[in-house]
């Protein structure tokens, strides 16, 4: 439902064809939140079924011909809508990591602490990543970027969501840890 809204604001803003909006969208929520190009196609198919956008077909010497995307009168009052109404609620805890904890819960507690370590390294990796990126981000001119001082502000917000997550993971993973080293010491007695 979000790739749905957050291309009809992208395309709001302004017409663009498939890749332009793939590489908008990831630019638009901070870079960490990837589309493949089946996913945009398959949304952008959807929404000009349902009238919200319409396209035009452009033909480039040496280029394969593209449609360009725009967003329709009903797709305005569509994300209108949408952008009025509060969705809030809690999002489900879905992790694949969950799921192999609960598959290995009767194995010995050195193969879960092997996994938890490799998570370990995954989140620690990640959270490096994110850093960097909050540190790109809060060196970019506005003006270079093309993007407005309160786009800068709100893609900081959501990198700032993506550490606060990654760090309360890195809580979990130590939390984990601890229950399964007091495990090991009350069979090792």
């Amino acid at each position: 439902m979000s790739v749905k809204y957050g291309l009809l604001g992208l395309l709001a803003r302004e017409a663009q064809h498939g890749y332009e909006l793939k590489r908008s969208f990831e630019q638009f929520t901070g870079g960490f939140w990837e589309l493949n190009h089946g996913q945009i196609y398959q949304s952008l198919e959807r929404l000009a079924a349902d009238g919200l956008v319409n396209y035009t077909v452009e033909s480039a010497e040496n280029a394969p011909e593209r449609k360009v995307y725009e967003v329709t009168e009903k797709g305005r009052l569509a994300l209108d809508r949408w952008l009025e109404r509060s969705n809030a609620r809690v999002r489900p805890l879905r992790d694949e990591l969950f799921v192999r904890l609960a598959v290995m819960a009767s194995r010995p507690p050195q193969q879960l602490l092997a996994l938890i370590s490799e998570y370990r390294q995954t989140y620690s990796e990640h959270m490096r990543e994110l850093t960097l990126a909050k540190r790109r981000s809060a060196q970019a001119e506005p003006a270079a970027e093309a993007r407005s001082p309160a786009e800068l502000e709100v893609e900081h917000m959501l990198l700032d969501a993506a550490i606060f997550h990654c760090e309360a993971d890195l809580r979990w993973l130590d939390h984990c840890e601890a229950k399964l080293a007091a495990r090991l010491k009350r069979e090792a007695s």
